[in-house]
């Protein structure tokens, strides 16, 4: 009788270090869920800051206070820019 208590009671505690185990890590991975979104909201800023600050109305007035020349419109190829995965 004393061994089935001792088994029962066993079987009790790793099922419910099992339970807390998952629970931990169900967190863990929301966590990292909450930073992947957050990442690429950054990202999404990021890219949309890059793309303002190389316009050509941004650059224009850098260019003219390094003594650059500024290119007239036919001397100027617009590439259009690929998709980030």
């Amino acid at each position: 009788m004393a061994a089935l208590l001792i088994g029962f009671v066993v079987v009790a505690s790793a099922v419910i270090w099992r339970r807390s185990y998952g629970i931990t890590q169900a967190r863990h991975m929301a966590d990292l869920d909450r930073r992947i979104v957050q990442l690429e909201a950054e990202r999404g800023r990021l890219a949309a800051l890059i793309r303002d600050e190389s316009s050509r109305t941004q650059l224009g007035p850098i260019v003219q206070q390094l003594g650059m020349r500024i290119p007239d419109d036919r001397q100027v190829r617009s590439i259009p820019r690929g998709t980030q995965p």
